[in-house]
This record gives structure tokens, C-alpha cells and sequence, in this order.
């Protein structure tokens, strides 16, 4: 019997891979989503709330225009800060401590940003908060990445891209009703803090990543998770021993180095463009409406006078943002199931053509309704362009630079929207509409020809965790230098 018993094939050992391909997509995975939903919720309220109030602000305090554009942008740019060093320390002691740390400063800095005094300190403010909101996000799609099998990676990334839209209908929906009080900016401040705070609370019940933990060599930490995670899915712990290494994590300069650099820096272009479309229409729509380019104030009249006596947002006009908010929801839905049809690289090419498209169409001007439904189309293909883009970056570096990587790739992104929240904001108020729409033009079309170069399809393939796996490392260059 117990010959028997030794001769007896079995299992020596597992990685997180083989993990994940027995506790499936259980209640464990549930969680994580939950959580990092909600935080996703909490990031976009936090970005949505330039657009909703920055009119009021530049009333009560006597902003010129270059004041103004810096109110959406200076968040940008910290929030381009705050993924850089954040990726770049998650990789280094983990996702979930930076996770919790940026939860506890975005609560403080949120919460701050209402009772702002002038300018200056509400400026501070809200350079924390994207310095914070920057940290959380690229860490939360690389956290989610790891804890879910393959089949189920490009769906968790949509269910997060969904809460976004969600935390942007809450902004609109709370902007409705708060916007018209007498302290009407600050309630609406503090109202935008609150999911926030439910975040932090859930937050001290998440775990660290097992992928991090298996490639620092924190074999007893990693075996306590994958314990947790199949308890709480219903599965018995694989046969075997898990398998660690300790692995020396990813330099900035590795994620350019060859023979990953063609790929990178058509990533860094993808980010940077894309972030700027998205986030510089967001911009771009509320002044159309405000200043009814082709007719888009007809439905709703568009003055009304705030406390001050300034002139501000209708409530027809919050309605119209929030409409626009909702059709981010289809172009999510559409970029997932076609990155899972025809893979991620044939999507590219077909959302950056459609973007590129809409973009343009928007500078003829017809009628309100064939304006709105231009829009409205290119909405759905820059969502998902956007969509797509993060499904396939983080399947493409592998672990032990995965999170300093898309800290990076996202904080390049975050620097497009910086970048486009200013120009448009800037070229609006000194010159039109139309000279805003052609500024998205010139950094859309050269794209057009840079996204026939992208090769690697990432669909259904399991993540790389160490150097030993990747296939893109000089293996034998790496023995000759140990």
C-alpha cells in the first residue's frame, strides 16, 4: 500500500496560475471586485467634480483663464505623479499597503478640498487628491489583474469601468439637486469625499497580492492568501508546493529597454492621446453646451445666476453631462467584447480610426441633433479605445514590473489629460470651439499610422510573473551575468 502510494503520480508544485485555474472566479474574487469598484466609483466623482463645479469657482473668486484651466489640469499632473511613484512602489513593497496609504491621504485631502479658504489652498488640495486618485487607479487594475483567472481579466476590468461610469452619474445626479444651494460648490465637495470614505473602510479587509508575494519570496505570506482565497471560494488547496522566488523588481529603464521598446513607447503614445481625448471632450462638451456650438443650448435655456450673482450651470445642462456620462457605458461593453472576438491589437486599430473619425466629423456643424449623436459616437469609440488600452497593458509587462509599468504608462496618460483639459480650456476661451476640436486632430491622426505597428496579442495568454518566465528576457545573458 504505501509502495503504492509513492510510486503514485502527483503534483510538485503550483504557481498562482495553476491557483487561479482551480478556485475560478469564486466569492474571493467577488470581493476584490467589490472593493476595488468602489474605489473606481470614488476616483472618477473625484475627477468629474472640475467639470461640475469650476464654474462656480472662477464666480466666487475672480479667476482669469489661466487660473480656470489649471483647476482640472493641476490634478492631471499630480495624478501623473502619483502613479509614477506609487507604481514604481507597489511593485517594491506591495499593491495593498500603497492601496491603503493612498486611501487615507485621497479621505483627508477630499474632505479638505470643501472647506478651502481661497485659491491657493483649494489648488493644494486638489493636487493631493490627484496625487492620491493617481496612486489608487493603476494599482487597483494591476491588483485586479492578478486576482482573477484569464478567461475572467478582460470582464473585471469592464466591471471597474463600470463603476467609473457609475461615480460619474453620481456626480451629475448629486450636482442637480446640491449645485443650487447657497454653499452649493462646497456641499458638492463633500458629498464627492463620502465614497471615498466607505473605500477606506473596506480596504483593511483586502490581502496582498499572491503574485507579489510569490515573487518576493514570501512563501508564508502567499501560502495564508491562497489558503483564504480557496476557504472562501470552496476549494481544496492544489497538491503540492507553491512556487516563489525572489526576484529583483523592474527599473524604469526596463520597461523601454529592448525588446520591449517599439511596444512601450506605442503604449506611452496610446495613453497619452487617449487620456487627452477622453478627458478634454469631457471638458470640451460642458462648454459647448454652456456656449450652444451648433445649436446644443436649444433644449434647455442656458443662464442662470448662482448666489454670487454669476452666471453658472442650468440643471437641464447637469442632465445633459450626465447623459453624456452614460454613454461611456456602451463603448465600455463594446471595446470588451471585441478585444475578446478579434483580440486586442485589431481593436486598437478599429477604436483610435473611429475616434480619429468623430473628431472630425465634429467640426462640421449642422444640426443640434446630428451634433449630439457625432458626440455621442465619439464617446463610444475614445471608451473603447480607452478600454482596450487598459485590458492590454497590463497583460503586457510581466509581474515583477508590472506595477511600475502601468504606474508609469498611466501616469504619461494622466499627463495627455492634463495636458488636454488645459488646451482646451485655454484655446475655448481665447479663441472657439472649433480650434479646440482641431487640437485633438493633430495628436489623433498620427496615431492612425502608429497603430499598425502593435504585434503582441496579449488575448488569452497567462501573465508572466518572474524573469525566469519571460519569454522577452535574454535568458542566457542573464545566467552569463550571475
Amino acid at each position: 500500500m504505501s509502495a503504492e502510494q509513492t510510486t503514485e503520480p502527483r503534483a510538485q508544485s503550483f504557481d498562482v496560475n495553476d491557483l487561479l485555474e482551480v478556485t475560478k472566479y469564486g466569492r474571493y474574487q467577488y470581493k476584490v471586485m467589490i472593493v476595488m469598484g468602489i474605489m473606481s466609483f470614488a476616483d472618477s466623482a473625484e475627477i468629474w467634480l472640475a467639470t461640475i463645479i469650476i464654474n462656480d469657482l472662477v464666480c466666487e473668486w475672480d479667476l482669469n483663464i489661466t487660473k480656470k484651466a489649471l483647476i482640472p489640469a493641476v490634478v492631471y499632473f499630480f495624478y501623473a505623479a502619483g502613479s509614477v511613484s506609487s507604481g514604481k512602489i507597489a511593485d517594491t513593497f506591495g499593491r495593498y499597503p500603497i492601496l491603503l496609504v493612498n486611501s487615507y491621504l485621497l479621505v483627508v485631502s477630499a474632505v479638505l478640498s470643501g472647506v478651502a479658504w481661497n485659491y491657493y489652498m483649494f489648488i493644494f488640495c486638489r493636487s493631493l487628491t490627484g496625487f492620491c486618485i493617481g496612486g489608487n487607479y493603476g494599482t487597483s487594475i494591476v491588483y485586479c489583474t492578478e486576482m482573477v483567472p484569464v478567461e475572467y481579466r478582460s470582464w473585471s476590468i469592464l466591471f471597474l469601468n463600470a463603476c467609473w461610469v457609475a461615480g460619474s452619474l453620481y456626480e451629475c445626479v448629486t450636482a442637480y439637486f446640491v449645485m443650487h444651494l447657497k454653499y452649493d460648490w462646497r456641499i458638492q465637495v463633500l458629498l464627492t469625499a463620502l465614497p471615498c470614505l466607505v473605500m477606506l473602510i473596506l480596504m483593511h479587509f483586502m490581502d496582498e497580492s499572491p503574485r507579489y508575494l510569490t515573487i518576493s519570496d514570501r512563501k508564508d505570506e502567499a501560502m495564508t492568501v491562497v489558503e483564504k482565497m480557496c476557504s472562501e471560494n470552496g476549494v481544496e488547496v492544489p497538491e503540492g508546493e507553491l512556487v516563489c522566488s525572489d526576484v529583483r523588481n523592474g527599473e524604469f529603464t526596463e520597461i523601454w529597454s529592448k525588446p520591449r521598446t517599439l511596444g512601450s513607447c506605442i503604449i506611452s503614445a496610446h495613453h497619452f492621446v487617449n487620456m487627452l481625448a477622453t478627458f478634454g471632450l469631457i471638458m470640451l462638451i460642458a462648454d459647448m453646451t454652456a456656449k450652444g456650438y451648433c445649436g446644443t443650448n436649444t433644449l434647455y435655456p442656458t443662464t442662470r445666476r448662482n448666489s454670487h450673482g454669476c452666471l453658472v450651470y442650468t440643471r437641464w445642462q447637469y442632465v445633459y453631462l450626465a447623459v453624456i456620462a452614460a454613454l461611456f457605458a456602451p463603448g465600455m461593453v463594446l471595446g470588451t467584447l471585441l478585444a475578446e472576438k478579434i483580440g486586442r491589437t485589431r481593436t486598437f486599430m478599429v477604436t483610435v480610426y473611429g475616434s480619429t473619425v468623430g473628431f472630425g466629423l465634429m467640426l462640421i456643424c449642422i444640426t443640434w441633433s446630428v451634433t449630439f449623436l457625432v458626440i455621442a459616437a465619439s464617446i463610444v469609440f475614445v471608451t473603447m479605445y480607452n478600454t482596450v488600452l487598459w485590458i492590454y497593458t497590463p497583460e503586457f509587462y510581466p509581474t515583477y514590473m508590472r506595477s511600475t509599468a502601468v504606474g508609469v504608462q498611466n501616469g504619461i496618460g494622466k499627463f495627455g489629460a492634463a495636458t488636454g483639459t488645459f488646451l482646451v480650456t485655454y484655446i475655448d476661451g481665447v479663441y472657439n470651439v472649433r480650434y479646440a476640436i482641431g487640437m485633438f486632430l493633430v495628436f489623433l491622426v498620427p496615431l492612425c499610422a502608429l497603430v499598425c505597428l502593435m504585434d503582441k496579442e496579449t488575448r488569452g495568454e497567462r501573465l508572466v510573473d518572474g524573469r525566469e518566465q519571460d519569454p522577452l528576457v535574454d535568458h542566457d545573458a542573464m545566467d552569463t551575468s550571475e
